[in-house]
């Protein structure tokens, strides 16, 4: 999977930023559109990571496009805050379970038709039967009817402090069913093949290459929407993007060569604070070597990274994993998470690696002796990087000289469908809830295709949980029983980072991982 979480879940982000500032280079591409309003260029992701099916996006890249051309009953202000989007007014029963939403009235589709109720039922619906990556996301709505084409009345299991916070996500956006039923398989997947409710609708779609997002002028809060037209660069490669960049031919790049981080941090590189955790990923399905169904074989590859050396490598301010779960997530007390959590490593790597050493023994691969060859698949160079930094600790450390690393153009769709070994694997957390970073490991919910009922089972408590020590606990268990599979092996927390040439611009937000144009303004 890509993206993944919101399994149950019981929390979700209400927290976003606003861009700050650092200088860029010149905007040379800003130019006057007919409205009065501006024309940006960006680049966020390839083609690979372009998925506008709201019931199936599951990258940043594509939830990014997503937000601008749907809406959910919430969205982000320009502040980004979050505030009714084709809400009007709502009533919340007194146990907190049970909403009844009223939809604006003056909310259109980009072919004129008017969004009902209706199309809310059914886009959660289309989700959920998508079997995609945030299929689970509305799991807590145990019932949601249309009473009339304003009026939506959703049930909940359990009340949710933040489940506005959901309905904002692109995976909750409402869908027209007669334009799904009439494309089938190929629906979202041009410009025609789909209507938008949000403040920009698809106008050309050239694959490979670039999107182009225009506004809509019948949006019903089309006089906020400072930005007419949005051309969405198509990029996968990192110095492209950065180049792109620096000679002004995007205003915004979310991916640039981590060695140039240096020479891009008075230069339009900001870091946000993320809930990010950096990973090694072990395909434990069929179609992945035998040798890593070994747990001990795991174990040993996990200890022997020297994690420390592959931060230096980055230079980008991370810290380092000792957890899957990353720092900052705190409890009512303000005691953090991770610091009640037993480290999956110590503090002495050499220690590390001579237990790594001793499992490689009893495992029957001493010395690197008779390991098969493997695949470590990445999808750019940063992070060819640090896969050939890491297959040096193991060979050194262990012996193992027979895995490769490559780089692969269809990075996501080689490893949801398992044509890797081992792979990159980084979560970009949804909300800052210990429940949307654990969700990644449930059955069904990684390419590695771990499955541990005992994993489950914990977690499945933990959501249910509502005495937070108790949920805690249940948390803890999981990351006691990942220590020991190791399915992934977590090495850094690194914090959000892009490029955004606010010299020129101004208006940006950013929310967890997520880009949204529509508030930018030129200085």
């Amino acid at each position: 999977m890509i993206r993944k979480g919101l399994l149950n879940v019981l929390a979700c982000t209400v927290a976003a930023a606003m861009i700050a500032a650092l200088p860029a280079a010149a905007a040379e591409t800003e130019k006057e559109a007919p409205s009065g309003g501006i024309s940006i260029s960006v680049t966020d992701g390839s083609e690979d990571a372009m998925d506008i099916n709201t019931a199936k996006v599951a990258t940043l890249a594509g939830m990014s496009v997503c937000r601008h051309l749907f809406e959910g009953l919430y969205k982000l202000d320009e502040k980004g805050d979050l505030v009714p989007g084709q809400l009007k007014d709502e009533k919340v029963s007194d146990d907190g379970k049970t909403y009844t939403f009223t939809l604006r009235d003056d909310i259109t589709w980009s072919d004129g038709k008017p969004v009902t109720a209706g199309d809310f039922v059914y886009g959660w619906k289309h989700l959920k039967d998508s079997a995609g990556d945030y299929s689970t996301l509305l799991d807590l709505i145990t019932d949601a009817t249309a009473k009339d084409d304003k009026t939506l009345v959703v049930t909940l299991a359990y009340p949710c402090a933040y489940f506005h916070s959901l309905l904002a996500f692109p995976s909750a956006y409402p869908v027209r069913e007669d334009i799904v039923k009439a494309n089938g398989d190929s629906y979202a997947t041009d410009p025609d093949k789909a209507v938008y409710n949000g403040p920009y609708e698809l106008t050309d779609w050239t694959h490979q290459q670039s999107m182009t997002l225009t506004k809509r002028t019948d949006y019903y809060d089309a006089d906020k929407i400072t930005v007419d037209s949005i051309s969405w660069e198509l990029m996968s490669d990192s110095a492209t993007m950065a180049n792109s960049f620096k000679s002004g031919d995007v205003i915004y790049s979310d991916t640039y060569p981590e060695e140039d981080a240096d020479s891009l941090m008075d230069n339009g590189l900001h870091f946000e604070e993320g809930y990010n955790t950096y990973c090694t990923m072990f395909n434990l399905g069929d179609s992945g070597n035998e040798v890593l169904k070994d747990a001990r074989v795991r174990k040993a590859l996990s200890l022997a990274i020297d994690r420390e050396r592959v931060i230096n490598i980055r230079g980008l301010e991370d810290e380092l994993a000792d957890t899957y779960t990353p720092g900052g997530l705190t409890d009512a007390d303000g005691t953090e998470f991770n610091s009640t959590v037993t480290p999956w490593f110590s503090d002495d790597h050499q220690k590390d690696v001579d237990e790594a050493k001793e499992l490689m023994k009893e495992a029957g691969y001493e010395d690197g002796k008779d390991f098969p060859a493997l695949r470590y698949i990445v999808n750019n160079d940063s992070r060819k990087t640090v896969a050939e930094a890491i297959v040096s600790d193991w060979k050194d450390a262990l012996g193992i000289d027979s895995i490769t690393v490559e780089t692969v153009e269809n990075f996501f769709s080689a490893r949801e469908s398992g044509d890797f070994d081992i792979a990159y694997f980084g979560w970009y957390m949804d909300y800052p809830d210990i429940s949307n970073m654990l969700v990644t490991m449930t059955t069904g919910q990684n390419d590695a295709k771990y499955s541990n009922t005992k994993y489950d089972d914990a977690y499945n408590k933990a959501v249910a949980e509502t005495d937070e020590k108790a949920r805690w606990k249940d948390y803890d268990e999981c990351e006691s029983i990942l220590a020991e599979d190791r399915p992934i092996t977590p090495i850094l927390h690194s914090k959000n980072s892009y490029l955004f040439d606010d010299t020129n611009y101004d208006g940006l937000v950013y929310y967890c991982g997520n880009a949204f144009f529509g508030y930018v303004t030129q200085k």
